[in-house]
């Protein structure tokens, strides 16, 4: 398969809230799309904090906003025009990696360690179980040893009771791609790649 994968820029937000736009994605019976806005840096915070925002068109219009001033960081997949997959790997997210801290079994924030963390993917329907995850993960994994990252983290279920909750990717993905569990509770797990 031929994909391209691109670091999320500013130039991209149309394209990246377009993509959501048409992609079934953490979607019930009211149309809400979470356009992946809570999972972004600490700075984009400031003020109200709010994570969540009440309607979709808000949350389209924020997701823009914050993938131009940089808060909001990942990857897409492109299959020739077309963005087939979404990676969302961040840092500088302290405030959501607290709240996650009281499910999985995460390690307090150390100044000397740094860390990209993989928060989810969102993989067109049509693209699913192609590989598209595993490439977008393996150039998060690259880029992360170019910017001098130590390692790079995510969190997982050791097993998926609902399809919803395969968002934050399988644990056989982060294995073939070089992570070893690094803590686990009640089947929680976290997820880590050594970089140097």
């Amino acid at each position: 398969m031929d994909l391209e994968i691109r670091r999320l820029t500013p130039d991209l937000a149309e394209d990246y809230a377009r993509f959501f736009d048409v992609t079934p994605h953490n979607e019930n019976g009211d149309g809400i799309k979470c356009y992946c806005v809570t999972w972004r840096s600490d700075a984009s915070y400031v003020g109200d904090g709010d994570h969540w925002f009440p309607t979709r068109e808000e949350r389209r219009t924020r997701a823009i906003q914050f993938v131009k001033e940089g808060s909001l960081q990942g990857y897409l997949a492109y299959w020739g025009d077309e963005i087939v997959g979404w990676c969302n790997a961040n840092e500088n997210c302290r405030l959501c990696i607290d709240y996650l801290r009281s499910f999985w079994p995460i390690e307090e924030s150390r100044d000397d360690v740094k860390i990209k963390t993989v928060f989810c993917f969102v993989i067109a329907p049509q693209m699913q179980r192609k590989g598209v995850a595993t490439k977008l993960l393996e150039r998060v994994c690259q880029d992360a040893s170019d910017d001098g990252f130590d390692f790079v983290e995510a969190y997982a279920d050791e097993v998926l009771t609902d399809a919803d909750e395969d968002f934050r990717g399988y644990v056989a993905m982060y294995e073939k791609c070089g992570f070893q569990v690094f803590a686990e509770r009640e089947g929680k797990l976290v997820m880590r790649r050594a970089l140097k």
